[in-house]
């Protein structure tokens, strides 16, 4: 009597939650309210859990009350094989290598800023220019001076090669032709360092000077530079993973990153890992690439990187809440062997949304007891009820 009881009350429980979900369900859609959806599931799988809790509890109790009943009466699953991808996770820091505070090479007056914060700029193009002072006219004196040096090197050679004139006379022109294309060298390259020019292609992250300031090179290693430039399209993410998974990530390893304060996140790969131990924190670094075009992501930002460090195709899963520990600390589940519990000694590997790995114990097609499995004793008759 107490289990007909039990049987109607569970089944005018879920038709009457099932329509009621589905009524609900249809006009949350309608509405296109995603939050009440969302809502409802989480209550619902609390319900869920409730009633399985209070399913077992009625279950032990007609086993008691029922003195005709000669079995237990138990929910079951059939192993098979589901892929498991087990994922690790790290600190990790977003980086570019070619972030560069950019000094200028010339003492002198900014006579103008040609690039703004925020400007895309190609390796080589001018950011400011430096008042040379007076290099310019300097240079045409030079290269005055080093053509006429060349053309008195030219005639004495093709004299030297008649042998007219002296090896003195020879060797003079020689020199002051070198001496003064040496000079025109110097002073170009003075003057192209009046040009402060972008070491590499990337965005203008900073400018720190304006037309009209006076600049010099870099005395001490925190005086103030004149623009800061960055390339986002070489960013990668690092973290620094402990010695034991060494073996576990290697190159190629696939990533999945967040970035908590934009609640962004991409899939990358392990694109470096060292080859070395730090001896003070026993960690070594990995890198994965940050995908381009994303200007969300920034140098310096914290994040959170998940590597896959496991994975199996073909693993048996079962609930974590069935697995159960002896007085030896050894785990076990029930299985059901001609409607009889059976004690079955298991070992575990990785989980994986509220399931574990069996990796010894069970094979494919066993019947395992899911609801239950807490109340049945080994031997004991059971009749399944799913």
């Amino acid at each position: 009597m107490i289990k007909k009881i039990l049987f109607t009350l569970i089944t005018l429980l879920i038709i009457s939650c099932g329509n009621e979900n589905k009524k609900t369900i249809q006009q949350l859609l309608d509405e296109g309210n995603l939050t009440e959806l969302q809502d409802r599931r989480s209550s619902l799988i609390i319900r869920k859990g409730e009633i399985n809790n209070e399913l077992d509890e009625v279950t032990k109790a007609v086993n008691i009350l029922d003195t005709a009943q000669s079995f237990v009466l138990v929910n079951t699953l059939t192993t098979k094989n589901e892929a498991i991808n087990h994922f690790s996770s790290f600190q990790g820091i977003i980086k570019t290598d070619q972030n560069m505070i950019v000094y200028p090479e010339f003492s002198g007056r900014i006579i103008s800023v040609i690039v703004g914060e925020g400007d895309s700029v190609k390796k080589g193009q001018t950011l400011a220019t430096i008042d040379d002072g007076g290099l310019s006219d300097e240079l045409k004196l030079v290269e005055s001076q080093a053509n006429l040096a060349k053309t008195v090197f030219e005639r004495q050679s093709k004299l030297w090669e008649n042998q007219i004139g002296s090896e003195i006379q020879f060797l003079e022109a020689k020199t002051n032709y070198e001496v003064q294309k040496n000079r025109l060298q110097s002073v170009i390259e003075a003057l192209n360092k009046t040009k402060i020019t972008a070491p590499f292609s990337g965005t203008i992250d900073d400018v720190m000077v304006e037309s009209g300031q006076l600049v010099s090179p870099p005395m001490m290693p925190d005086q103030n530079g004149a623009f800061r430039i960055v390339n986002l399209d070489e960013l990668y993410v690092e973290s620094l993973v402990p010695e034991s998974f060494i073996g576990k990530i290697k190159t190629g390893s696939t990533v999945n990153v967040d970035i908590p304060v934009n609640q962004s996140s991409f899939s990358s790969t392990v694109k470096y890992s060292g080859s070395s131990i730090d001896p003070m924190s026993r960690t070594f670094k990995i890198e994965a690439t940050v995908p381009q075009n994303n200007s969300s992501i920034m140098p310096n930002m914290n994040a959170e990187v998940n590597i896959l460090d496991y994975s199996n195709p073909q693993a048996i899963l079962i609930p974590e809440s069935i697995v159960s520990e002896d007085s030896e600390n050894r785990k076990f589940v029930f299985v059901v062997k001609n409607n009889t519990a059976v004690k079955v000694i298991i070992k575990t590997g990785y989980t994986q949304n509220g399931f574990i790995e069996v990796t010894e114990g069970l094979q494919l097609n066993q019947v395992v007891i899911n609801e239950g499995g807490r109340i049945v004793k080994e031997g004991q008759k059971v009749k399944i009820y799913n």
